[in-house]
C-alpha cells in the first residue's frame, strides 16, 4: 500500500509539474511551434498563432501549408542542427517577415531525432525590448529648458515648431548649451514621442566603427562566428535618431547616409537587402558645418538634408539673466534631494555673473554643485566657489563656430602646449601616430 501511495503521489507531482510547464508555454510572449520529422505541425502556442497570423487548425498540417514563406525549420530537419537567436528576414506572398529564432532538435530516449521545436519573436518586439532596456528614450521635455532670456524663449518656440513637423533638424551652438536636451524636447513634442529615441555620439566613436554602429552588419560580416546586429538607424525605426557631433562622420560614409535618408532604408554591412526604416533625424554640431561644406570637408548634399530646420543655441555669457535662474534651479534640486535649504549670497551671485562661462550651462551647473558640497552652512559665499571664479574675469573673446580644420589645429596646438612641445606625448594625447602629428604640425604651420 505504501508503494502504491508513493507512486500515486509521484504521479500527482509530475502532473502538477506538467501543468506548470504547459502554463509557462501558453503564457510566453515568444512563439513556439514544433514539427515532426515529416514537417507536420504537432504543436503551436497562442503567441505563435498571433505572430504567424494562423489558427490552431494548422496542427496536423504540413508547415508549408501554414505559412506563405519558406520555413527555415525544414533546413533544421535536413541538417539535424539547431541554432540560437539567429535573425531571419523571409519573403512571403503577404510581405517580409522579420524574426529572431531559436531551433532545438527534439530527440527520444535513444537519441534519435523526432522533430524540431521552433521558438521565435518578431524583430520589432526585440528592438522595442532592447531600446527600453538600453534607455533609448527621451527623458527631457520643453519644461527642462530653463531661463527667462529672449534667446531661451526663442528656443522654446523653435522646439514647438520643430515638434509640429517631421523635418530633419540641425542644432548648432557651443558645447554645453544644451543641444541634447533640445533634441530630446523636440522628440517629445512630436508625433514620434511614443517611439524610440536613439542617440549616437559621432565624436566618441572610432572612425572604423561608425558605419557598423549606424547601419549594423549581417551575420559573418567580420568573422565566421559573428552574429548579425541591427544598427542605430534601424533601432530608431518609428522614432528619432539623434546624431550628436554629426560633423565628425567621415566624409566617405556621408554618401551612404544620404542614400539611406533619401530611400528611407538601410543596407547592413555585408548585406544587400534594403531594410525599410521610418526615422526622423536630428543632428547637432559645435562646428560650423556650412563653412565645412564650402571647404569640401562635409557633404554639401548631406548638409542641405539635415539643416532643413535649424536651431541655433546662444552661449550663456550672452544670456546673463539666465545665470541666476539656472543657478537657483540647480541649487533647488540638490536641496530637494538632500533635505537642505542652501542659498546663494548676493556676493556669490555677483561673481557668477562676472564669469565668462566658456563651457556654458554645463560649467555653471558643475560650479553650483561644487559650491553646494563645499558650503557647510545654508549660505553659499564667494569663498565656497571654485577658485577660478574668484579670479579676475577673463577677457571675453567672440567664439564663433569653428570648422573641423580649425578645431583640429586648435587641438594640436593645445596638446603641444600641454606637453611643452613633446611630440611623442602630444601624439599619445591626440590618439594619433608621431608621423601623423608631424604632418599636422607642418600642415597647420604650428612650429
Amino acid at each position: 500500500m505504501n508503494v502504491m501511495a508513493g507512486v500515486h503521489k509521484k504521479n500527482k507531482e509530475l502532473e502538477k509539474q506538467g501543468q506548470f510547464y504547459e502554463l509557462l508555454v501558453y503564457a510566453s510572449s515568444d512563439g513556439m511551434l514544433s514539427v515532426d520529422m515529416d514537417g507536420i505541425i504537432t504543436f503551436i502556442n497562442p503567441a505563435g498563432m498571433k505572430i504567424l497570423n494562423i489558427g490552431k487548425d494548422v496542427i496536423g498540417k504540413h508547415i508549408t501549408e501554414a505559412v506563405d514563406f519558406e520555413p527555415t525549420i525544414l533546413h533544421v530537419l535536413e541538417t539535424q542542427e539547431g541554432y540560437v537567436d539567429r535573425e531571419f528576414r523571409l519573403e512571403g506572398k503577404s510581405g517580409v517577415v522579420h524574426f529572431v529564432k531559436t531551433a532545438i532538435p527534439l530527440k527520444d530516449d535513444s537519441g534519435e531525432m523526432i522533430g524540431v521545436l521552433d521558438i521565435f519573436r518578431n524583430i520589432s518586439d526585440v528592438k522595442t525590448m532592447v531600446n527600453r532596456m538600453s534607455g533609448a528614450q527621451a527623458k527631457y521635455t520643453i519644461s527642462n529648458i530653463i531661463g527667462g532670456s529672449v534667446q531661451t524663449q526663442e528656443i522654446r518656440k523653435m522646439i514647438k515648431l520643430a515638434g509640429s513637423n517631421d523635418s530633419p533638424v540641425l542644432i548648432q551652438g557651443e558645447s554645453g548649451t544644451g543641444k541634447d536636451i533640445i533634441a530630446q524636447s523636440i522628440h517629445n513634442c512630436s508625433d514620434r514621442c511614443q517611439g524610440p529615441y536613439v542617440s549616437v555620439n559621432c565624436l566618441s566613436l572610432p572612425r572604423n566603427l561608425i558605419e557598423s554602429e549606424l547601419f549594423g552588419y549581417e551575420e559573418g560580416s567580420f568573422t565566421k562566428n559573428t552574429g548579425g546586429r541591427p544598427g542605430k538607424i534601424e533601432m530608431a525605426h518609428g522614432g528619432t535618431i539623434f546624431l550628436n557631433n554629426v560633423s565628425f562622420i567621415p566624409l566617405e560614409l556621408q554618401n551612404k547616409l544620404i542614400k539611406s535618408l533619401k530611400q528611407k532604408s538601410v543596407v547592413r554591412i555585408g548585406g544587400f537587402k534594403e531594410i525599410p526604416v521610418d526615422v526622423r533625424i536630428i543632428s547637432s554640431s559645435h562646428l560650423d558645418i556650412a563653412r565645412m561644406s564650402e571647404e569640401k570637408n562635409f557633404s554639401e548634399e548631406l548638409y542641405k538634408i539635415i539643416s532643413n530646420f535649424t536651431v541655433n543655441t546662444s552661449p550663456l555669457r550672452d544670456r546673463q539673466e539666465d545665470i541666476e535662474i539656472i543657478s537657483n534651479q540647480t541649487l533647488s534640486q540638490y536641496n530637494m534631494m538632500n533635505g537642505t535649504n542652501k542659498r546663494l549670497s548676493t556676493e556669490a551671485l555677483e561673481l557668477l555673473h562676472k564669469w565668462d562661462w566658456p563651457d556654458n550651462v554645463r560649467e555653471l551647473e558643475n560650479a553650483i554643485e561644487f559650491a553646494y558640497c563645499f558650503a557647510e552652512g545654508d549660505e553659499i559665499m564667494p569663498s565656497h566657489l571654485q577658485i577660478k571664479l574668484t579670479e579676475e574675469k577673463p577677457e571675453i573673446k567672440e567664439r564663433k563656430l569653428m570648422t573641423l580644420r580649425e578645431a583640429e589645429a586648435e587641438a594640436v596646438k593645445k596638446a603641444l602646449d600641454h606637453t611643452n612641445g613633446n611630440v611623442t606625448q602630444a601624439a599619445k594625447i591626440l590618439g594619433i601616430g608621431r608621423n601623423t602629428l608631424y604632418g599636422k604640425i607642418k600642415e597647420f604651420d604650428i612650429l
